[in-house]
């Protein structure tokens, strides 16, 4: 697979009101996205609560996106757990399937506590779907803060398809590491949406986030304006960014996104517990302040 290239939204899991996956949603989920100018998905991720899904659930899920989607938006299926057998059966699965590549979190209950440590998981994880891509999914959400560009040194050397890494990390020095580790040899894919300016700066190609999956033209324009070094324009788009995760960050990123959602006419319901679902009020709240930030393009 050739490197990831604009936006790749992380799209939200729906539920129906009982609680379960709403596989139905999915395909409005693909229509919209491939319409707005996105270029790909990253399924059951942080977003798309794939560690709240059962593995059958997932599967499901994954099949559903491929079933929608094949064509128009690259797929990417994160098949990370807490039990490596999960991920090995989820990778596999995402091979069968036809999904474009894999990737996983460091596992958050027994971690990691190396680079070798954690390149020899990640070997297991990608060795299970050997003819997709493997990227690793950097996010401090793991509790596992390690040696970004010592990963892709040792993983080069153990990890036959690795293509690179979700970089979900504020830190653009280490981004830039990452993105210049010989001569550019990895796809590494900026994770923080209220950042992606300062990304595009420093060379950033290709961008997962949640916020992709309500706002792309926004990101698009932004991208634009940056390539005609319209730096005003950046600005003045990317404070509207900003503005709209401090929204999220007050009420709960992973159920306010999936309110926004619904100004799109895509019901994804309310988060599965632990998550906070939000009350009738404060959805409406949320979607009011949206309509006036003025980013949402139907």
């Amino acid at each position: 697979m050739k490197k990831l290239q604009g936006l790749i939204a992380a799209p939200h899991t729906p539920f129906s009101q009982n609680g379960d996956v709403n596989i139905a949603e999915i395909p409005k989920q693909a229509d919209l996205l491939s319409r707005q100018g996105v270029k790909g998905v990253y399924i059951c991720g942080t977003t798309g609560e794939g560690l709240q899904l059962s593995v059958d659930e997932r599967k499901a899920v994954a099949e559903k996106w491929v079933e929608a989607a094949t064509g128009r938006l690259v797929i990417i299926v994160h098949t990370g757990a807490l039990s490596l057998v999960d991920v090995e059966e989820l990778s596999r699965h995402a091979q069968e399937i036809g999904a474009d590549a894999t990737s996983v979190i460091a596992p958050c209950f027994f971690k990691p506590g190396s680079v070798d440590a954690l390149v020899d998981y990640c070997a297991v994880a990608a060795g299970a779907a050997p003819d997709l891509p493997f990227y690793f999914y950097n996010s401090s959400m793991s509790g596992v803060s390690l040696d970004m560009e010592q990963f892709l040194k040792t993983g080069s050397e153990k990890i036959p398809n690795l293509a690179g890494i979700k970089f979900n990390n504020i830190d653009l020095y280490v981004f830039q590491q990452c993105s210049n580790f010989e001569g550019g040899k990895f796809d590494i894919s900026w994770g923080i949406d209220e950042a992606y300016a300062g990304a595009l700066v420093y060379g950033a190609e290709s961008a997962v986030g949640s916020t992709y999956n309500y706002m792309a033209p926004l990101f698009i324009r932004m991208t634009e304006a940056f390539n005609r070094n319209d730096l005003a324009t950046v600005r003045t788009l990317s404070a509207k960014v900003v503005k709209l995760v401090d929204l999220l960050v007050e009420f709960g990123g992973v159920a306010a996104g999936k309110t926004i959602m619904a100004m799109h006419g895509i019901d994804c319901g309310d988060p599965r517990l632990p998550i906070d679902a939000l009350t009738a009020e404060q959805k409406q709240e949320i979607i009011q302040r949206v309509e006036a930030l003025g980013i949402i393009e139907k």
